[in-house]
């Protein structure tokens, strides 16, 4: 079964629901210019936190797995020893980008909180040498059709469950969950 990873968790409220409706992994971004960006997340239970870095370095990606705890971080940009397991984002256009990397996952993305998706085709040649999560645009609408198009390790949302940036939108998360366990 496809795993789920919330994304751009600021609140308790959020965290606390997205659990209960059976998320996998939870994510927290690091990144200042992000509307979502946070600076100490939310505490959980029964669920992998992860920590959303680009451009930070390594000491500093370091010190906030210990301080956040966190079990992954997913980096946007160049990946480095993280003491913990990593997601290397890429970003995709009209084609798919060279995916070579040392990271234990990989991530397609259009851009980190755009809201757009991109052709779900061009992942029919992914080599699938790591297992991938898949975000852009993922929403309650569309994650059952993303999920039976490319059969990712896991879905990647964000924006999609969002009333405003950062805040989750609770009937959506729940409508979310609905679509992908029919």
């Amino acid at each position: 079964m496809t795993k789920v990873k919330i994304c751009g968790i600021t609140r308790a409220e959020d965290a606390e629901l997205a659990i209960e409706l059976g998320a996998d992994y939870l994510g927290f971004i690091f990144v200042k210019e992000s509307p979502r960006s946070v600076e100490r997340p939310p505490s959980t239970h029964g669920v992998l936190r992860v920590g959303v870095f680009r451009g930070a370095s390594r000491d500093e990606i370091l010190r906030t797995v210990e301080t956040a705890k966190l079990d992954l971080v997913q980096i946007h940009g160049e990946v480095m020893d993280a003491g913990v397991p990593v997601i290397h984002a890429f970003k995709v256009d009209d084609t798919l980008p060279d995916t070579t990397t040392n990271a234990d996952y990989v991530l397609f993305d259009t851009g980190g909180g755009t809201g757009r998706t991109f052709d779900w085709s061009l992942l029919e040649r992914y080599p699938r040498t790591k297992p991938f999560f898949l975000a852009g645009g993922i929403t309650p609408d569309n994650a059952a059709d993303a999920i039976a198009a490319t059969h990712p390790y896991a879905i990647d949302v964000a924006s999609g469950v969002e009333r405003a940036p950062g805040v989750k939108d609770h009937d959506k998360l729940r409508k979310l969950f609905e679509a992908i366990h029919r």
